[in-house]
């Protein structure tokens, strides 16, 4: 793998309210409502920033980069706007920076 090559360390995060991480899930498939304002970009960015801070704390000098693709490029650039401290540079591939609210013209 290219990132070994360069002694790096890969990791896939998941976001909150997918796979293991959903809170109040209720059995056949419904969530609480009341947890819903756990479910936003601003908590995932939170969520990442966490992270890094975990991984790197054996070595804060360490060089964190963030990519992703669409919406999680989307993330990967907002989170080195908001936390330029803790990523030297984000790739965002296809990602929606500036997001629009009822966009219907997407389907079209």
């Amino acid at each position: 793998m290219v990132g070994a090559s360069h002694n790096a360390s890969l990791y896939a995060l998941e976001h909150r309210f997918y796979g293991e991480s959903v809170p109040d899930y209720k059995e056949g498939g419904s969530y609480d409502p009341a947890t819903m304002h756990y479910l936003s970009s601003e908590q995932a960015l939170s969520d990442i920033a966490s992270f890094v801070l975990h991984v790197t704390k054996a070595n804060p000098k360490r060089k964190v980069v963030t990519i992703g693709g669409s919406y999680p490029g989307a993330l990967s650039a907002w989170f080195r706007q908001r936390y330029p401290h803790l990523a030297v540079t984000a790739w965002a591939s296809s990602a929606v920076v500036y997001p629009t609210a009822y966009f219907d013209e997407f389907d079209n």
